[in-house]
């Protein structure tokens, strides 16, 4: 275990390098200068010079990324030119909203699919998985934004149950902070619940045409302990696989649900950063969210085993 660990951050470092160049190159290509927006157009060439000066940014490309890079591997990423605060808190702080709107969210859509997946398989080619199938088509191919406005139209506009915008911590108010956090959840849900349940149908499929499973029925053991108990351990695992693509994926694309309920959460940090040209926000920002993508397949590819013994750690 602790060879593989090892040996997987190794191999994460060549990708982790490649996206922080990325990121940097990304950032400059941005149009715009973020010296004439913080400073306004009224201002005069030695002011604009002299702020660029200020964030290195007269300086080359290569030296421009040598010193971020430097500063990175300090734990340093900056001070956000619009805030005026250590980039690292911010993210820090804005990340904790958005894992736990992501987690939750992954957590329901994943308990949803895999049951949904099972009894689609179960039922297969039966009104059931027909209709399974055609639901879980509907959910991925809705965009997030639209569901978000129709969840807060329902729920926050017509039947006044939930909070329409607006976000309180728990630190204030736990109980108000869950119901701010119930029509994200839901919209996330509803978006990921749809290429879960597919893929789960279609590994549960496989599995219960392996011959284990038809001589356990052979056996005579009672359908429910054929399900649980030897087909959804291997129908999972491939599964999981996809859980770790849907956590990296969200993490890209919060933005768009926490723009819409306007939650303080770091996809929405990124949007204002962009807007404002906030060069070293935006860094850390897509750093962070490259970061977790890497510890997210890490996590996955040592949770794999567990689920299917066949895939070792060597």
């Amino acid at each position: 275990m602790i060879g593989f660990l090892f040996r997987r951050l190794l191999a994460a470092i060549p990708t982790v390098l490649l996206v922080s160049v990325a990121v940097f190159l990304l950032i400059r290509m941005i149009p715009g200068d973020p010296a004439m927006v913080m400073l306004g157009e009224g201002a005069n060439d030695a002011a604009l010079s002299a702020f660029r000066s200020e964030l290195g940014l007269d300086k080359p490309l290569p030296v421009q990324f040598i010193v971020w890079a430097e500063h990175v591997v300090r734990g340093d990423l900056g001070r956000s030119i619009l805030l005026g605060q250590p980039v690292s808190m911010l993210v820090l702080d804005r990340l904790q909203l958005s894992a736990m709107i992501i987690l939750l969210a992954v957590a329901v859509a994943s308990v949803l699919a895999v049951a949904a997946g099972l009894l689609a398989a179960w039922r297969q080619n039966t009104l059931t998985d027909v209709g399974i199938v055609a639901l879980a088509t509907v959910g991925l191919s809705l965009p997030s934004f639209w569901i978000g406005l129709l969840l807060l139209f329902v729920f926050g506009i017509k039947l006044n149950w939930l909070p329409v915008v607006g976000y309180v911590s728990f630190s204030e108010d736990p109980a108000q902070a869950w119901r701010f956090l119930v029509l994200p959840v839901l919209t996330l849900v509803v978006v990921e619940v749809g290429v879960l349940t597919r893929m789960a149908r279609a590994s549960a499929v496989e599995v219960l045409r392996l011959e284990y499973i038809t001589h356990a029925r052979a056996k005579g053991l009672p359908e429910r302990t054929v399900l649980f108990k030897h087909a959804l351990p291997n129908a999972f695992a491939p599964t999981l696989t996809m859980i770790g693509i849907v956590i990296g994926a969200l993490l890209g694309g919060i933005a768009v649900v926490e723009t819409v309920f306007t939650l303080p959460g770091l996809g929405r940090l990124l949007v204002e950063a962009i807007y404002g040209r906030d060069y070293p926000v935006i860094q850390g920002c897509l750093l962070v969210i490259a970061l977790a993508y890497v510890v997210v397949n890490l996590v996955v590819d040592l949770l794999y085993p567990i689920f299917d013994p066949r895939i070792g750690l060597e």
